[in-house]
């Protein structure tokens, strides 16, 4: 019996190209005639553009792809120091730089922030480092600003969603184990990822490990605004712990401080202390989640040098019986966040053709 038409919105959420090439080669399923895919399985240009971007603490990352994810524009600017509509008007900035000249339709957006998007009300809460949006319902904003459907997610969601899509998670056992991935920067959090499934939590605070007790008392209300872990790790917590401990390089983030040591007595031991932390947040994962690879990026998170010495740290503190994680960094590097980005407008537009 000949199978029905596969629409546009299945094809959208058809996991990887690979997957759409060997449909298209199966004469029972007339994927040409639905007019989005060439001879190869791919979506053709005229099908549209996705935009996405994400917003952090320190710089507002954007992309503009097509169907495929395959990359057509890039911009990248520090995040406005005012929030709020300052932000709004930057993505809006870079959507029209983007799209000057082009006759394609943008089909849908997708958006990180830095903090807990409520999966039900979307209101973002925790984000302390992005000000101006608290309480706000983020899909309503960011959907009346553009006029297209919209995804919005907290950041490290959707970088584990991009590393998932066209990153680490063509890795055998990742989509059925999960993916976990811990972004270390300007602060420190997690997303959780199986497949296209983001594992939120009622509040969408699931992966929130910056309150995690490790590294400081959590008691101790200095820590209340942004968590006993991230007091320790944040990017102004480890150049402030270089300085104690008799740093001498002026620069002023720890990445820049990492690109100039040459024998740094105090980088190596803000080094330890920070591989030394992150493992035990990564034995705790691990403890409950049990993903089948942890992956890690950041502008700090992103160095192999931390993850070898995170990696020594584990095999020092797994209970016997308890393998050592499949740790590697980031596939997708500093695009992992935006490219979740753009998997989650691709969901988001199948939605809508769905209820169409």
């Amino acid at each position: 019996m000949k199978l029905p038409l596969v629409r546009p919105a299945q094809l959208l959420r058809d996991g990887l190209v690979t997957q759409l090439r060997s449909a298209a080669t199966r004469p029972d399923v007339d994927l040409a005639a639905a007019g989005w895919l060439d001879q190869t399985g791919r979506f053709v240009k005229e099908a549209g553009y996705l935009f996405g971007s994400d917003v952090g603490g320190t710089k507002v990352q954007s992309l503009l792809t097509d169907l495929n994810g395959d990359v057509l524009a890039e911009r990248r600017s520090e995040t406005p120091a005012g929030g709020g509509n300052a932000v709004l008007d930057l993505v809006g900035l870079h959507l029209a730089q983007m799209t000057t000249g082009t006759t394609g339709v943008v089909r849908a957006a997708g958006f990180g922030l830095p903090g807990a998007v409520h999966p039900v009300t979307g209101l973002l809460e925790r984000a302390p480092n992005l000000s101006g949006f608290a309480g706000q319902d983020m899909r309503a904003v960011l959907s009346d600003r553009l006029n297209i459907p919209v995804a919005v997610e907290n950041d490290v969601n959707l970088a584990a969603l991009g590393e998932t899509w066209l990153g680490h998670g063509a890795t055998a056992g990742v989509l059925t184990g999960g993916l976990a991935f811990v972004a270390l920067g300007t602060g420190i959090g997690m997303g959780l990822a199986w497949g296209d499934r983001i594992l939120r939590g009622v509040q969408g605070a699931a992966g929130e490990i910056a309150a995690l007790p490790i590294g400081a008392d959590p008691s101790d209300h200095k820590t209340h605004a942004c968590g006993a872990l991230e007091s320790v790790v944040s990017g102004v917590a480890l150049v402030a712990d270089y300085r104690a401990s008799g740093g001498r390089q002026t620069a002023q983030t720890l990445r820049q401080i990492s690109k100039g040591a040459r024998n740094d007595p105090a980088l190596d031991i803000v080094m330890e202390k920070l591989a030394q932390r992150t493992a035990h947040a990564v034995l705790a994962i691990d403890a409950i989640v049990n993903p089948a690879m942890f992956v890690f990026g950041g502008g700090i998170g992103s160095q192999p040098m931390l993850l070898a010495q995170i990696v020594a740290q584990l095999k020092r503190i797994m209970p016997d019986g308890m393998p050592v994680p499949d740790c590697r960094v980031s596939h997708l590097g500093n695009r992992a966040g935006v490219i979740g980005a753009i998997r989650a407008a691709r969901l988001a537009y199948a939605d809508a053709l769905t209820d169409l």
